[in-house]
């Protein structure tokens, strides 16, 4: 893959997931939600992509020798897509899909530069090196980003939370990692177990489910529906559980 193509695969991958349909409780094509719509989600999936690049160079950069993982700047990343997405739309539509494509799209670039054939295997060996390089610096860029998105559904913590200006302090003062702060949230946030995981449903669930729906009918739409369905029968939506509670996330 080039750069082009891992640019195009982050913005194509976040439109499907938007426009598949019917996606029950979720936004879709006939389906607004309450203060975003579909437009919306549709407009985040394109305005991320100057973001998705800064990745992928800098994955092409880790790859070919010239920096270190640590360097990267995957916070940073994050940070830079949730504002691009706030000034463009005015709203945070895409703050998780960014906490877990910027990860993969600077892993895939670090594949391309360094592996002569694309392969999963490496893709998600290098994509651990990511996750696990991070730092303080990414933790703060992260916590600033969940701010700018004014992200509802957090929930309460005893520990690090987001709103407490003492918490940042700590986290530059004892070098606590995005990679640590995924650790303390992984008990009760999907997509920080999927860090620790090396994205787990990721690789061994979503991409195998997806590959065998889409086979079946050749039908893209339909594989994404099910893929959804299978994944959140399997993983009820941790986001939802905090809004809503248990009985509302079942239904």
């Amino acid at each position: 893959m080039n750069m082009n193509e891992i640019v195009r695969a982050g913005q194509l991958a976040s439109t499907f997931e938007i426009v598949a349909h019917p996606k029950p409780g979720n936004v879709h094509r006939e389906a607004d939600l309450k203060d975003e719509t579909f437009e919306q989600f549709i407009a985040g999936a394109v305005v991320i992509g100057p973001t998705l690049r800064r990745a992928v160079k800098g994955g092409l950069d880790i790859g070919r020798g010239k920096i270190k993982a640590s360097n990267v700047g995957v916070g940073e990343l994050i940070k830079d897509g949730v504002k691009s997405t706030k000034a463009w739309i005015g709203k945070n539509t895409n703050l998780g899909v960014l906490m877990l494509l910027i990860p993969l799209t600077i892993a895939a670039g670090i594949t391309t530069g360094k592996e002569p054939k694309f392969k999963i295997k490496n893709l998600r060996k290098n994509l651990s090196n990511v996750l696990k390089s991070t730092d303080s610096r990414d933790a703060l860029d992260v916590y600033d980003a969940i701010l700018i998105a004014e992200a509802g559904g957090l929930g309460e913590v005893d520990e690090l939370s987001v709103e407490e200006e003492s918490s940042k302090e700590r986290i530059e003062s004892e070098n606590i990692s995005l990679y640590d702060i995924m650790k303390i949230s992984s008990d009760w946030d999907t997509i920080s177990k999927e860090w620790i995981t090396d994205m787990q449903i990721t690789f061994e669930e979503g991409f195998p489910l997806l590959k065998k729906f889409y086979r079946k009918k050749e039908d893209l739409n339909t594989a994404v529906v099910q893929t959804f369905l299978k994944i959140l029968s399997d993983h009820p939506d941790s986001l939802v559980k905090r809004k809503f509670g248990k009985d509302i996330t079942k239904k």
